[in-house]
């Protein structure tokens, strides 16, 4: 009777297992989710999330990855009415939606009136991040805090548009593998990187890749500054067992002001083709790919990328950063440069800009003049 009921457990066991149970469900039990928070709109290639409680003041963060801890800048500190001092070395501290206070510092390394490069913001990062299951739903658009103890990425599946993988950590970061040509590099997985993939000079080495084949595509803009970077683009690059066409990649030839182990990341237009659970207790990820399949850089699609001959960059709704013009493209041939800022109150989206200007109306822009200051002016028409 004993050995029955043993055989019995056996096939029992198996049939849940074949149903993707295993130990370890599929889906999370909704008494795994401590809370779901919507993307703040109007940041095309950023997770931002409000982490205020409900009726409170707007604490909007970016979620970030590839930050190992959370940081604001001091203006943004300031307009959530916290008091910036410069000689503090314990952290700030703000309640959230999720039960639980954040710990933060503000970046007072250059000033305590601003940030390095003019752009503010807070970073979420992973020492808060790491005591969840984080669910980032792109399609979906939408975070999933899950409690890792009451729901676990399974070990395996055997879904055609799904994959789980192992990953290794880096303090409270997360290293995960790419390949381009049948070579591999570890790489950061970045939510705060606008781009598909940054790969440092010595790692696209190690990927075979010669540097000296590749194009110059201008500098982007970093916390830290500048960053030059070159432009090559793969129809072998692949993560998670996931192919990419054509996916343009940039290679900085001099690192990444050694902000990500070995200097490289895959950023937004790789990751927002999925659903990803991180379960940064057990070290696995769980992948969906559900979104839209178009190859983009930047969030921009890259057919159109390549037809304008320039990069623009969302920094904000309705706001682009141009940051590289090729010479004799449709953009340089009406009137952008590099370094342009278009603030236009009317074309709010990169196939509008190109709308007006070939419909021969002019786009308002910010322009630094050659005496260093900026200006604003109306190109085309």
């Amino acid at each position: 009777m004993c050995g029955l009921l043993s055989w019995v457990a056996i096939v029992l066991f198996a049939l849940l297992a074949a149903a993707g149970w295993a130990g370890e469900p599929a889906e999370p039990a909704a008494e795994a989710v401590i809370d779901v928070l919507p993307f703040v709109p109007g940041h095309p290639t950023r997770v931002m999330v409000d982490l205020a409680p409900d009726g409170q003041t707007p604490f909007v963060m970016m979620l970030d990855t590839g930050a190992a801890a959370s940081v604001v800048t001091p203006r943004m500190a300031r307009s959530l009415g916290v008091r910036v001092r410069r000689t503090k070395t314990t952290p700030y501290r703000r309640g959230t939606r999720l039960g639980r206070d954040l710990q933060f510092r503000v970046d007072t390394r250059v000033s305590d009136t601003a940030s390095k490069t003019g752009w503010e913001y807070g970073l979420l990062g992973g020492e808060f991040l790491d005591d969840y299951v984080l669910e980032l739903d792109y399609p979906g658009e939408r975070v999933r805090f899950l409690d890792p103890k009451k729901y676990r990425v399974p070990e395996e599946t055997d879904a055609p548009d799904e994959r789980v993988v192992k990953f290794k950590r880096a303090g409270t970061r997360i290293l995960t593998e790419i390949e381009i040509g049948g070579k591999t590099a570890r790489v950061l997985l970045d939510s705060g990187a606008p781009d598909s993939a940054i790969l440092s000079g010595s790692v696209a080495r190690k990927l075979g890749i010669d540097l000296t084949s590749l194009r110059d595509f201008g500098e982007i803009g970093t916390v830290q500054g500048a960053m030059k970077v070159l432009l090559m683009e793969t129809d072998s690059f692949r993560w998670a067992g996931f192919g990419f066409p054509s996916m343009p990649l940039l290679v900085a030839p001099k690192g990444w002001y050694n902000m990500a182990p070995n200097d490289s990341v895959i950023g937004y237009d790789v990751l927002r083709q999925f659903v990803i659970r991180i379960d940064y207790k057990r070290k696995r990820l769980w992948l969906k790919r559900t979104g839209d399949p178009r190859v983009t850089l930047g969030g921009l699609d890259w057919v159109l990328v390549k037809e304008l001959g320039a990069m623009f960059s969302p920094v904000g709704p309705g706001v682009f950063w141009v940051w590289h013009v090729e010479p004799e493209g449709w953009a340089a041939s009406h009137g952008l440069r590099e370094g342009d800022v278009i603030v236009d109150s009317v074309a709010k989206t990169v196939p509008e800009i190109r709308a007006r200007l070939e419909s021969g109306n002019s786009i308002r822009l910010d322009r630094v003049a050659e005496d260093g200051e900026h200006v604003v002016i109306d190109v085309g028409g």
